[in-house]
């Protein structure tokens, strides 16, 4: 039944005309902002970490934009099921291709790091078209309702879903077969974490990327894919990191979070984490209850 609302729904939204939807996407921002205060209350708190010299309402209009760009992921992600190849090809432009096919040319897999930022998923899905086969670790997807049917469409496209309980047997075995291994960092599906510094603050990341490549030499390369105008979009792929540069795990996670900070930083209109990343966030900026589970797309 879920398969069968989903399919309905790409095909619809699939028909609607690009303009209208990212109109509907503004329209809906301030809903958003409004009817989910714990969503609010932990965009506002990262953000008083992540800009601490900024001023609440400036803030304010940073986590409005935060919430319009997971409202314009959203209408992306369910246009993606019934794009053509040309037509996800001329929608994007790509940095660093020529970093990708060195490392998989290393034949120990590679392992991609990426943050919520701007539409992570239609970046899988241009790997995907690439001819790469991509193992994805993700929890909830759209709601727990949705999750069998956005896997089951994902596998059709050789995006393969790894649960977080599967544990790191399955990556290592995709590892092994030369295949991408996509990892988001700032994710909360993780069950083992290390702390690391991220925007002057000590918080839990997962250890999952250092480890990974240490077990198995696989490099590790970090990146996003930002929204430019409606329908338009960069990727970017960072040169890779050696696990072998690196003389511990910790460190190898260190390099990986100081990366995603700066990509965050020069994105924070699309950064679409709606969980507090710190503990003992102030009070004035957290909600009671905590914020709701980030949900993966």
């Amino acid at each position: 039944m879920s398969r069968l609302v989903f399919g309905l729904l790409t095909s619809l939204i699939a028909g609607m005309p690009l303009r209208l939807g990212y109109v509907l996407a503004r329209m809906l921002t301030e809903a958003h902002f409004r009817l989910f205060p714990s969503r609010r209350h932990a965009a506002l708190a990262n953000l008083a970490c992540a800009m601490p010299r900024s001023t609440r309402r400036e803030r304010m209009r940073v986590a409005r934009n935060m919430m319009y760009s997971y409202n314009c992921m959203l209408f992306e992600f369910f246009r993606l099921p019934h794009l053509t190849r040309d037509e996800l090809l001329r929608s994007v432009e790509v940095v660093g291709r020529e970093n990708l096919e060195r490392a998989v040319a290393g034949g120990r897999g590679v392992i991609l790091c990426s943050t919520h930022l701007g539409n992570w998923e239609l970046a899988a899905v241009l790997l995907a078209h690439w001819g790469y086969t991509l193992h994805a670790v993700a929890g909830v997807q759209l709601s727990r309702w949705f999750t069998p049917a956005v896997r089951e469409s994902k596998a059709e496209l050789a995006i393969h879903t790894v649960a977080p309980e599967d544990g790191y047997r399955k990556l290592l075995r995709a590892l092994e077969h030369n295949d991408l291994v996509a990892l988001m960092v700032d994710g909360d599906i993780y069950s083992h974490g290390a702390t690391v510094e991220f925007f002057g603050r000590e918080m839990r990341f997962p250890a999952g990327p250092g480890v990974l490549a240490q077990r198995t030499g696989a490099q590790i390369i970090c990146g996003y894919c930002e929204r430019l105008a409606p329908g338009r979009f960069r990727i970017v792929m960072e040169p890779a990191l050696d696990p072998a540069a690196f003389p511990t795990t910790a460190a190898l996670n260190a390099g990986v979070a100081a990366i995603a900070e700066r990509h965050i930083l020069g994105h924070l209109d699309q950064w679409c984490i709606f969980r507090p990343l710190w503990d003992g966030v102030p009070a004035t900026e957290s909600s009671p209850e905590g914020a709701a589970r980030s949900v993966e797309a």
